[in-house]
């Protein structure tokens, strides 16, 4: 009885230990953020006369986006905090020798960090899809519109859902000649059922419509087999309401989207091309596995928290930073590897979390 009430006050002093520094670096990291981000672009702000009111409402919008990049680093420093501060006391050791294992010592900071990840992921799926979307707006129609004025624009990799259960797809857009290439459009029943498709070499804008060139037009039935033969047009005029600035400023972005919606874009937009296709799957299995950072890093770090030689806490800190970088450097790796292609979808997204999560408890077994 007194062991158990012994282990949950333990766990009461390493939440307290753990939190308090936790939200104090996550304030700190993201004000310095904004501070860094501002004087990037502060000649600007002078020079254009940027409103005040602008600045305040992108970094709002943005604000989210800040969180979910310094939350792993915050566990991080968190996590080395209140364990080198208990090794350096011998708390560790003295709570070893109560038959309290290692891992048990770390449940509590664990727990913590599965609850950060839920939130990271319901942050990430929720939230930043939309504030994504205004800060995106506002930086480019209010921040950097008058600076980037005459500028050529080409958009890369554009897909919007279009009107009339339309899903219209372009490689690229140029923005200032109003010109879409190599366009995939294709048409869904109100059962979302795949019924035609369209390619075409060139889409330009006209003023008033879309006018298409070396166009193929394939009908497809309910089971997804081509009905008779295709049909060619040199040139043709498709009936599209969207409009120059409907593809200038709603291009595909996979932060555009929850999980949900990228998994249907995905299964509405098959055939669109192997690369996006490779692209878009890899986005949608980093969603989930994006959110697992914040645990793992809390792996990586406890056991270097837990170093007793001299200078132990410098040492400890300055080793797990460097492993966490070489953390996210594989994971940027893997991820590019996986929309080259060099690697399967769901194995580019999940590699470096499992490689690391496999590292750290191997770690930490050592330090038992």
């Amino acid at each position: 009885m007194e062991v158990s009430n012994g282990v949950k006050i333990i766990d009461k002093y390493l939440v307290k230990g753990f939190l308090g520094p936790f939200i104090w670096c996550l304030m700190l990291f993201t004000v310095m953020a904004v501070i860094i981000d501002v004087f990037s672009f502060i000649d600007d702000i002078v020079k254009f006369g940027i409103p005040l009111t602008s600045i305040i409402a992108f970094y709002v919008y943005y604000t989210p986006t800040i969180f979910i990049q310094v939350t792993p680093m915050a566990a991080l420093l968190s996590t080395i905090y209140v364990l080198s501060n208990l090794n350096k006391n011998n708390e560790i050791i003295a709570m070893k020798s109560s038959g309290i294992s290692l891992w048990r010592i770390l449940a509590p900071i664990l727990l913590i960090g599965v609850i950060v990840s839920i939130v990271t992921f319901v942050v990430n799926d929720r939230i930043i899809p939309v504030s994504s979307k205004i800060s995106n707006y506002i930086r480019r129609e209010e921040l950097e519109k008058k600076q980037n004025a005459g500028e050529k624009k080409i958009i890369e990799s554009v897909a919007i859902y279009g009107s009339g259960n339309k899903i219209l797809f372009a490689r690229n857009y140029d923005t200032e000649n109003k010109i879409l290439n190599d366009v995939i459009i294709h048409q869904h029943d109100k059962k979302e059922s795949l019924i035609s498709k369209i390619t075409a070499q060139r889409g330009e804008w006209t003023g008033d419509t879309w006018k298409f060139y070396k166009v193929i037009v394939w009908k497809i039935d309910n089971a997804g087999r081509i009905l008779g033969e295709p049909l060619f047009f040199e040139e043709k005029e498709i009936s599209l309401k969207e409009k120059p600035a409907d593809f200038a400023n709603h291009e595909w972005r996979s932060d555009y989207m929850s999980y949900r919606e990228l998994r249907d874009y995905i299964n509405n937009f098959q055939g669109a091309g192997t690369k996006l296709m490779k692209t878009l799957l890899v986005d949608l299995h980093y969603k989930i596995s994006f959110c697992f950072i914040n645990l793992i890093i809390i792996l990586l770090g406890a056991p270097f928290a837990l170093i007793t030689t001299r200078g132990g806490v410098l040492v400890g800190i300055g080793m797990s930073i460097a492993i966490g970088l070489s953390y996210y450097a594989f994971i940027a790796i893997s991820l590019a590897f996986g929309k080259a292609g060099l690697l399967p979808p769901i194995v580019a997204a999940w590699l470096g979390n499992v490689l690391f999560t496999g590292l750290g408890i191997h770690l930490i077994n050592k330090r038992s």
